[in-house]
């Protein structure tokens, strides 16, 4: 996925539509959200086992370099496909609820607008650091499939989908259409001093119409990749941490209606990008089998003889120390020694 969106930015790039890649600055804060994730695991399963060294390192560059070519091209949207599913969004919604969705919870939930833009601004690192933690894991069929569904998810919805449904949201409809259609929203945020929302709005606006970029810019409503990814948090909670699944729902929840109270989304964005997540992580389960029937099977197309027991079979593998991983043989299947040597970039390692 990190060399077709090199390959798409590179084409907008030389058509003056995209800037260039903040490489370093990606780089720098990935592997400080791969020491976060590090620090956390040190203090809470010091003795488990985990990924080696290299593949951490390997995928933590790639996931910066990822990044740093995801903004650009976010930023290059509404060059390539102007804002147009806007109005029939908001249209849709309003007659379809009898007002906009982000008035409806501001009725009910404007006490809390403030503690919800603070958190709902902190997405980004725990996304992160859930990545990061993933990313240590040792080999599983359950990492593979999450780390899959997750650099899918971020160029065919974040990259693809968004280019093609090029919306901006409730927070910017009326700077793009004129009007005030949604000039109370405006005025709902900063009544309730949600500086993070105005803040971070108004950046993206100046790097859209005057060419300041920075870390913070690029507009795009449809899909939400912020509702996207925490779906894909609770379904990799709930195969990999069974246990912390019902906080992760809560948050995909959270995430959900903080994103429209806001004034980021449509309640339409998040529905999109709930439904792609689930089709893409069905996906990632369908691709991870391929690959391991490819890289699993002998110069004949049998079956390994160096392949694991059968997946039903109750297994735990344990890390260091004798402690047992988080995964059981049902979400855990094991994998052959011939697998592993014969897929050394495997996701999974």
């Amino acid at each position: 996925m990190t060399l077709v969106e090199f390959v798409w930015w590179a084409l907008v790039w030389r058509a003056g539509l995209a800037p260039f890649p903040l490489v370093i600055t990606y780089l720098t804060l990935g592997f400080a959200g791969l020491a976060a994730a590090l620090v956390l695991r040190t203090a809470t399963r010091r003795r488990s086992k985990r990924s080696s060294a290299a593949s951490v390192v390997t995928g933590t560059i790639l996931a910066g370099i990822g990044g740093s070519f995801f903004l650009p091209l976010k930023f290059a949207i509404p060059k390539q496909i102007p804002f147009w599913l806007d109005a029939p969004l908001a249209a849709a919604e309003r007659s379809l609820f009898g007002a906009d969705p982000w008035l409806l919870l501001n009725h009910l939930l404007g006490w809390a607008l403030l503690p919800v833009d603070a958190l709902y601004a902190l997405w980004v690192p725990v996304q992160l650091l859930i990545l990061f933690t993933v990313m240590l894991e040792p080999p599983s069929a359950t990492k593979s499939r999450a780390l899959i569904a997750y650099s899918i998810a971020w160029f065919l919805l974040g990259v693809v989908a968004a280019t093609m449904l090029s919306s901006a949201g409730p927070i910017f409809y009326d700077r793009v259409f004129g009007g005030s259609e949604f000039a109370l929203l405006g005025e709902t945020l900063r009544a309730h001093g949600a500086s993070t929302a105005i803040t971070q709005s108004d950046m993206m606006w100046s790097a859209l119409t005057s060419g300041n970029l920075g870390l913070v810019m690029g507009i795009s409503a449809v899909p939400s990749l912020h509702v996207a990814i925490s779906l894909w948090i609770f379904l990799t909670a709930r195969t990999m941490a069974p246990r912390m699944a019902k906080w992760a729902l809560i948050y995909f929840i959270f995430i959900w209606l903080a994103s429209v109270q806001l004034g980021w989304h449509y309640v339409s964005d998040g529905a999109v990008g709930a439904i792609g997540m689930l089709l893409i992580w069905a996906i990632a389960g369908i691709v991870d089998r391929v690959l391991d029937r490819l890289f699993e099977t002998g110069p004949d197309g049998r079956d390994s003889p160096h392949r694991g027991s059968p997946s039903g079979s109750p297994q735990i593998s344990c890390g260091g120390g004798g402690e047992p991983s988080m995964l059981s043989s049902a979400d855990n299947p094991p994998r052959s020694r011939a697998s592993a040597m014969r897929r050394p970039w495997s996701l999974k390692d």
